[in-house]
């Protein structure tokens, strides 16, 4: 999911908390703000720290003044090689920057079926990923190569990468158990960071800290009856169910999470209903989190005397014109867009599964709280 989509969700959740709501109503409290945090924290741990810290045995740089095919695909082989000979081989593609918006783009895909590296150099394209017209390579030779390997492919889905702007994707190559070669896509993602149990451990830090540093009650004059938990819990909770809203929406694609990192070492397989940079998969999230938090505003709204009438007057009527319609509405168009790519692949003649993980190049293109 994008970065904006996870920071909502995890402000929805926040507001399920009536001491929360009622605090930043009264008290200006910024507490909300705190499962938004909580919820691009695991992202931001990826795209800002993790990877910087992932050292790959291979690189690939190609040259835009010297392009070839054959001399990528055959880097890349390297970092196979490796992993034949040692268990693990990684490799890190970086992209052809040209000028401040033009940049060489290069395809990548691995053929299950021949064991071969198949490598594409193709057109110019601009930041937004807009080709230039007349700029592919007119040698053949060039701009396609295949270099087959001594190991059989593992991967779960096959996937073309599209190597072009900011910066490239990251494979890590693993032998199974059963002799085939696995194919990582960007192993420093979702692992540590995507795990319940470094929300847990979060939480728990912050919950020791809270408990002797926030006084119980409020400071405003009001009754502290009001607070039906501590004061101080409401932080290490709402940290604890922001990150883990992260989790379950990551966990609705295909890349998955390490959900109980370090107990477990590699990535669940995602339920593979959405995409994560789809759009309508990600209004849908933050479409229910933003009816969640109006509804959560106006039922926890504070009303220590009874005058305060509530806006939403017939909550069933509320959830079903301005929830339930709307959604509907987006999965006829989410699933009807489905059945046509799968109507276009079938006529191309594709085999391939048209899979969008989240990549580096999504994230790092996104202008929303992500990035800061």
């Amino acid at each position: 999911m994008k970065g904006f989509t996870h920071f909502i969700s995890g402000m929805a959740v926040a507001s399920f908390f009536e001491q929360a709501v009622h605090m930043a109503s009264q008290e200006s409290s910024f507490i909300l703000c705190l499962g938004g945090l909580f919820g691009i924290l695991p992202d931001t741990l990826d795209f800002k720290l993790a990877k910087y810290f992932y050292k790959s045995d291979v690189e690939v740089k190609p040259d835009p003044n010297n392009l070839d095919a054959r001399e990528i695909a055959n880097k890349i082989a390297e970092a196979v090689n490796k992993a034949i000979k040692e268990g693990k081989g990684s490799v890190q593609l970086h992209t052809m920057q040209l000028a401040s918006n033009r940049w060489r783009s290069y395809l990548l895909r691995f053929d299950t079926k021949t064991s071969e590296i198949c490598v594409d150099i193709g057109p110019e394209v601009d930041t937004g990923q807009i080709p230039f017209d007349g700029t592919e390579l007119t040698d053949p030779e060039k701009a396609h190569a295949r270099v087959k390997v001594d190991c059989e492919f593992y991967q779960q889905f096959d996937k073309v990468s599209n190597i072009a702007i900011m910066t490239g994707p990251c494979f890590e190559f693993e032998k199974r158990d059963d002799g085939k070669m696995e194919i990582i896509f960007l192993p420093w993602h979702r692992q540590w960071s995507h795990s319940f149990t470094l929300g847990m451990l979060v939480a728990f830090i912050v919950g020791l800290i809270t408990y002797f540093t926030v006084p119980e009650g409020m400071n405003t004059g009001y009754a502290p009856g009001y607070y039906w938990l501590p004061r101080w819990s409401l932080y290490p909770l709402i940290i604890l169910f922001g990150s883990m809203v992260h989790i379950i929406e990551d966990s609705t694609g295909f890349m998955g999470n390490n959900l109980f990192y370090p107990f477990t070492k590699k990535r669940t397989n995602g339920l593979g209903f959405m995409s994560a940079s789809e759009g309508i998969p990600n209004f849908l999230f933050v479409w229910t989190a933003v009816i969640c938090i109006i509804y959560n505003l106006d039922r926890l709204r504070w009303n220590p005397n009874g005058t305060v009438d509530a806006a939403i007057a017939n909550p069933l009527s509320f959830w079903f014109w301005f929830y339930i319609v709307p959604v509907a509405i987006m999965l006829f168009f989410f699933f009807k867009g489905k059945q046509e790519k799968a109507k276009l692949a079938k006529e191309s003649g594709s085999s391939e599964k048209s899979v969008d993980f989240d990549g580096p190049q999504a994230v790092e293109s996104e202008t929303d709280a992500s990035i800061i």
